[in-house]
Formats: structure tokens, C-alpha cells, sequence
């Protein structure tokens, strides 16, 4: 099984997982959107991964970096653009010689460390690299529902790949305070076959200890959406918790 939370297994294809091209086209759109409302130029990804928000919005004209913890997947970054300025750093720690309009933190990041304490430190890192009234973006899974739907569930989803495609199950329960998924990837491509095991874990996290550590390092809270596209929150019906918060 590879390490937790280290993406080095399906690397190669995070990109083609994540989601379809017209539900990730709407969901750059929508950060790109709240980036320009706040008048937002220079941008750090955290766990950028393969630089799945930083080429579109590069491509937008943001003037984007990317920080992530696992070597291969920022090397999958690396391969798609040269230029891209990338950091191989634990988002918990990082040190960076320059401060940001906006950080952005996608794709549950933030919750794949493992304990609060890193957490906490995390948003004090972000606080002191970015520039006056910057903007945080969070984007969290509302666990509550997310639990309530699918704990100890099982499921299958087929993607396509260039020359071929990838049948995937996904195997999630809920274990003390983690949120758990396992998933076994089947790659079919040209006459070749492959595998890969990833093995996530996220921390349960409390909203109101998340939103009260935010207070207490200079955030406020300017708005909760409910899905990754935008939307209204709703603690009981929505997925999401994606978070626009502005340093204080």
C-alpha cells in the first residue's frame, strides 16, 4: 500500500481523477472569479499536486506558484510546464521570501495533515505570506454529510486517459477521527496493463474550531459556499465547505 496521503501511486493520472473536464472547467472558473473580485494578481497553490488549478489559472494571467509536499506529483507539474515556479515544501512549515494576494488550499489539502496542531500551524504560515486584506480560499469536505452518505460504502467510476482508460473503486469508512478511503486503480493503456493502490486519510475536523482558529490568526469569514462551482452551504444537504476568508 503506498503512504498515506502521498498521491505518488496514481500520479501519472491524478489529473484524469479528479473530476470530468466540463465539472473542472466550472470549478476554475468559480476560483478564478472569486480571485478577480478581490483584485487578486500573484497566487500560492497549496498541494498544488500536479497542477491541476495552477496551469488554467496561469493561463488566466494569475501570477501563480505551487507548493506541495509529494516529490513525483509536483514532478507531474514540472513535465506540464517548465516556467511554473514550484515548491517542494510541507505546507505546515513552508518558508517563502515573499507574501501573496492569495492562497489557495484545494481539494480537502488542508485536511490530509494529520492532527490540528498542523493544521493551526498551516493557517499562521498562510497569515504571514499573505499581503494586507489577501484572500484564503478553502476548500473542505462538509463531513458530516459526507459520512452520513457513504460510510462503509463502496464504488466504481471509469475515467478516460490518452490510448486508454481507468476502472477505479473507492472503499471509504469513517475510523476514529479520520475519514478514510481506499482505492484500487485498474489502468488499461495501448496493450499495456497497470495498477495502483492509494490509501487517503482525512482528518474529521471540527467547523467551528477550524472558523474560531481562523478568527484568532487574523481571518474573517467572508463567505461559505456549498459545492467546489459555488453555491449555497448547507451544513445538512451540502458536500462541500468552501471557504473565502480574508486576513483581517
Amino acid at each position: 500500500m503506498s503512504v498515506s496521503n502521498d498521491f505518488s501511486g496514481s500520479a501519472d493520472y491524478y489529473s484524469n481523477l479528479i473530476s470530468s473536464k466540463p465539472e473542472l472547467k466550472k470549478r476554475i472558473n468559480f476560483v478564478a472569479k472569486l480571485l478577480k473580485k478581490h483584485n487578486s494578481k500573484s497566487v500560492l497553490d497549496l498541494g498544488c499536486g500536479d497542477g491541476l488549478y495552477l496551469l488554467p489559472l496561469k493561463k488566466l494571467k494569475f501570477d501563480v506558484e505551487g507548493l506541495d509536499i509529494g516529490k513525483k506529483i509536483l514532478g507531474e507539474a514540472r513535465k506540464k510546464s517548465k516556467s511554473l515556479k514550484l515548491y517542494l515544501q510541507d505546507m505546515s512549515k513552508f518558508k517563502i521570501n515573499k507574501k501573496y494576494d492569495s492562497i489557495i488550499c484545494l481539494n480537502s489539502s488542508l485536511v490530509l495533515l494529520p492532527n490540528l496542531k498542523l493544521i493551526e500551524r498551516t493557517i499562521k504560515r498562510c497569515n504571514m505570506h499573505l499581503s494586507e486584506k489577501g484572500v484564503l480560499l478553502l476548500d473542505l469536505p462538509n463531513h458530516k454529510k459526507e459520512i452520513k452518505e457513504s460510510n462503509f460504502e463502496q464504488s466504481c467510476e471509469s475515467f478516460k486517459i490518452p490510448g486508454g482508460n481507468i476502472d477505479v473503486i473507492y472503499r471509504d469508512h469513517k475510523q476514529g477521527n479520520k475519514w478514510i478511503t481506499d482505492c484500487l486503480g485498474f489502468v488499461k493503456k495501448g496493450n499495456g496493463f497497470s495498477q495502483f493502490k492509494e490509501h487517503y486519510e482525512e482528518l474529521i475536523y471540527s467547523p467551528k474550531w477550524l472558523e474560531k482558529v481562523l478568527k484568532s490568526n487574523g481571518f474573517k469569514i467572508v463567505k461559505i459556499y456549498g459545492t467546489r462551482s459555488g453555491g449555497s452551504f448547507d451544513p445538512n444537504t451540502s458536500f462541500r465547505r468552501f471557504y473565502l476568508f480574508q486576513k483581517e
